[in-house]
């Protein structure tokens, strides 16, 4: 198994319906993409609480393809009381570390798993900042790439960049940090380097998460 998928992620590339696009850089022939088993039902209903504008049953069509080819993941209860553990010391140092990201640190670290892809910029920052009290977390240094560095990647590599800005901001209340990118306040975008946009807030990201996050291009 190539990499780890957190719900974050899952849930705004199924309502972008861009969770292949998102995942190409990191996919591999003949494996799939690691994911906890609660992601079904804690995305759908994201889905449903948000209302993607594409639709929730085309949302919920894209969730249930992709999930349809994932691995899914339960941690064991080593992996669960190592997850209570980080969340615990999250909790004394006043981070921000929910129960779903913990959990895929402690599988990583435990399964050896290479990469961890996720949509939560204050769980990079927590994992980060704990690495000094909490050895164990060391183990994801360099291991965890966040979705605005695999937008980058697709977008550097699409022959048909605009594409890609129409379907995102076509949803321009699902991610905050991709809308301002992409400029969809903008109604023509011509012209707009939005790779520059997007290596300013990566940059700006690696300088509060200079260990655990992977190096984009």
């Amino acid at each position: 198994m190539k990499a780890l998928v957190d719900n974050d992620i899952i849930f705004k590339g199924a309502c972008y319906g861009l969770l292949d696009a998102f995942l190409a850089p990191i996919s591999v022939a003949d494996d799939s993409f690691g994911v906890l088993g609660a992601a079904r039902f804690v995305v759908s209903k994201k889905i449903i609480r948000k209302a993607p504008h594409k639709g929730i049953a085309a949302a919920h069509e894209h969730l249930a393809t992709f999930l349809g080819r994932a691995a899914i993941v339960e941690p064991t209860e080593d992996e669960q009381r190592m997850a209570a553990e980080f969340e615990l010391a999250a909790q004394r140092a006043g981070l921000g570390f929910d129960a779903g990201e913990s959990q895929l640190c402690s599988i990583l670290i435990c399964r050896s798993t290479p990469l961890l892809l996720t949509g939560d910029k204050k769980a990079i920052q927590a994992i980060e900042q704990l690495l000094d009290s909490e050895s164990r977390l060391v183990a994801l240094c360099g291991k965890i790439r966040c979705l605005e560095q695999l937008v980058l990647e697709i977008f550097s590599a699409s022959p048909n960049p605009d594409a890609l800005r129409t379907a995102i901001c076509a949803e321009v209340e699902v991610d905050k940090t991709l809308t301002i990118c992409f400029s969809c306040h903008r109604e023509d975008g011509s012209g707009l380097d939005y790779a520059e946009g997007l290596k300013s807030y990566l940059t700006d990201l690696q300088r509060r998460a200079t260990r655990v996050l992977g190096t984009f291009i």
